[in-house]
């Protein structure tokens, strides 16, 4: 850098000795010396700091940024039963980028962009348009004070159940959420608001937010509570959510989870909705278990104008998954590969207890699933999945299901 500028100030200072040479006055020779001055206090001038917002500062958010995130690429085919939901359709399921950046030491940005179905919007073909979506999952501010209390706020996910935080398709092992984490706890969910997390110890994490609540209107029989997420800037009431989390790990290879959410869903009156859950992992060897358990009370659903739910609603999965690729074949390319066999049982019920409307209860609300397949991955951050669908309910003769069997294969990738 020094052997930089006393060249450059040479080759100044040479040129502008021969225009001196040059000059015909005294005039003109002071004002080349005073164009010299101005070009040697130039060349020594510091480059532009991030203050400045030069091209230092551009540097300086470059580096502190990180960009991410996954998607999932499906081929599915829907056997036909009889309520019209056969297909057999190759699906660009979802794409999501992630940008993050360290705003200072303590400050992090986080925000997460998610395109559904290839988007919305722009005509495709006779009129048709994009069926999908486009929204922001996440975008909020970290404040990172101390191990065992940190701030956020912004536009978080809920931090209930097994799946919602986890929802990248290489953290499950089926091609589809478990259909539980889709209508009790309606994945992926995401909200306003603002808490406080932190690290109690090694072995125990906590969260606890605050945050706009669900919209009880929007609650079925056919999809729980999924539709009662409501815009991310509306609250249906002046109450606000409250959401948190407890993680326990009390020894190696276990990991327990309890959380709840509670809010009132009502728009005019009181009908609080609470939501429980429980889940959990264990790994012995090559074998992992996992299971979840979730709960919905709602304490007065006449209030929410929705005549077809009950008081409760419940449902469980376990599942089980054992890893098959022989250790002989993890070199080369695959020294990071993997290959799991597994298989999920899954039930839960959406009219539990009284309902508004007696004449609208139904066995068909009463659901179960068994998925079983198998996942490869080539490598840490992709999965190949190809799994069977086998649903079943308590439906009477000559009632439509709500869901059917169905093979799926799914490409699911984080980077």
């Amino acid at each position: 850098m020094k052997k930089s500028f006393v060249l450059m100030a040479a080759v100044t200072i040479l040129g502008s000795m021969a225009s001196m040479a040059r000059a015909a006055t005294v005039e003109e020779l002071q004002q080349q010396v005073d164009e010299l001055r101005n070009q040697v206090k130039a060349i020594k001038a510091p480059a532009p700091s991030a203050e400045s917002g030069g091209d230092g500062y551009a540097k300086k958010v470059w580096d502190n940024t990180r960009f991410g995130g996954y998607g999932e690429l499906d081929y599915i085919v829907t056997r036909e039963n009889g309520n019209g939901k056969g297909s057999n359709a190759f699906d660009p399921h979802r794409f999501v980028l992630y940008v993050n950046s360290d705003l200072s030491d303590w400050i992090t940005l986080n925000t997460e962009l998610e395109w559904e179905h290839g988007g919305v919007g722009g005509d495709v073909k006779d009129g048709k348009k994009l069926s999908g979506e486009v929204l922001v999952e996440q975008a909020f501010l970290q404040f990172k004070l101390s191990r065992p209390l940190n701030l956020k706020a912004g536009i978080m996910l809920v931090p209930l159940g097994a799946t919602n935080l986890y929802h990248e398709p290489t953290n499950f092992n089926s091609s589809e959420r478990p259909q539980l984490d889709r209508y009790l706890i309606p994945s992926t969910w995401s909200e306003m608001g603002a808490g406080i997390y932190g690290s109690l110890g090694t072995k125990v994490d906590y969260e606890l937010l605050v945050m706009n609540g669900l919209d009880g209107a929007g609650f079925s029989a056919k999809d729980g509570v999924r539709g009662g997420r409501q815009n991310l800037n509306a609250d249906v009431n002046r109450n606000k959510a409250v959401a948190g989390r407890l993680e326990v790990r009390p020894f190696t290879n276990l990991y327990t989870n309890f959380s709840f959410y509670t809010a009132n869903s009502a728009k005019v009156g009181t009908a609080y909705t609470t939501i429980a859950a429980f889940d959990g992992k264990y790994s012995i060897g090559d074998l992992d278990l996992a299971g979840e358990y979730v709960h919905v009370y709602q304490d007065d659903p006449r209030a929410l104008g929705v005549t077809d739910i009950g008081h409760n609603m419940s449902g469980y999965w376990v599942e089980g998954a054992y890893h098959v690729l022989p250790k002989s074949l993890k070199k080369g390319k695959l020294s990071e590969a993997d290959a799991l066999i597994f298989a999920r049982y899954s039930e839960f019920d959406t009219q539990q207890g009284s309902i508004g409307d007696p004449s609208k209860a139904s066995g068909k609300y009463d659901r179960n699933y068994t998925n079983f397949g198998i996942v490869f991955k080539p490598t840490t951050t992709l999965s190949v999945k190809a799994d069977y669908q086998v649903y079943d309910d308590h439906r009477k003769a000559g009632e439509k299901a709500l869901d059917n069997d169905k093979f799926q294969v799914t490409l699911g990738f984080v980077f």
